[in-house]
């Protein structure tokens, strides 16, 4: 725009959207705020783009306390406000005179949205649907849960303080490894129902697979 493409370098365009999902990271691990990733993780994922919805507080929270984003050639800095009166978020032994900087890695650019040829006798075909945020959270239920049974991880107290989490948020994190088979590759091949989010699967996952097809909105 400033007419210095040369400083620009190599790193392509970045999705604003991931650059405001970076944002809402970075505040939730310093300010010690685990409903801040609670938020993240109940957005969606279209094909390369996030959409994320956020709720009145976490918008109010972002306003309050982020005073500017500077994105750079391979680092992303927010800056927070600088703070007045009595020091809040956990600061009192802080300088709240003095902004406070993090300075994070700038989000690779995702892929543009892939475009479909729609072929003759392929109208029936339900469109895909590849959710990058329930596909991460069940990868990482897998994860865990492989940790906790060779060790790597005491318990899910564990898991919670390394992630900067909510122990009860592992815990419902914990039950996206128990889904089936047949749902899970559905997720990755992008075949779930719209209505299957992480937000959906936070709100429980019946034990049975065949009540969780049920359940989910999977045709038997």
């Amino acid at each position: 725009m400033r007419g210095r493409k040369g400083d620009a370098g190599s790193q392509g365009r970045v999705n604003a959207a991931d650059v405001e999902r970076l944002v809402v990271e970075t505040l939730g691990r310093q300010l010690s705020r685990p409903e801040l990733l609670n938020d993240v993780a109940s957005g969606s994922w279209s094909i390369g783009t996030w959409s994320g919805n956020w709720t009145s507080e976490t918008r109010k929270l972002v306003q309050d306390t982020i005073e500017r984003v500077i994105v750079g050639r391979s680092e992303v800095q927010v800056i927070r406000k600088i703070t007045t009166g009595s020091p809040s978020w956990g600061e009192a032994c802080e300088d709240s005179n003095m902004p406070k900087i993090h300075t994070v890695p700038l989000p690779a650019p995702r892929p543009r949205a892939r475009k479909e040829i729609l072929v003759p006798d392929g109208g029936e075909r339900a469109p895909r649907r590849i959710n990058h945020a329930l596909i991460l959270a069940i990868a990482r239920a897998r994860t865990w849960m492989q940790g906790l049974r060779t060790g790597n991880y005491a318990d899910t107290v564990e898991i919670a303080r390394r992630y900067k989490l909510n122990d009860a948020h592992v815990r419902r994190l914990l039950r996206f490894g128990y889904l089936a088979p047949d749902i899970i590759e559905a997720i990755v091949e992008g075949r779930q129902p719209r209505s299957l989010t992480v937000k959906r699967l936070l709100q429980g996952i019946p034990c049975a697979w065949q009540e969780q097809r049920t359940a989910f909105g999977f045709k038997p």
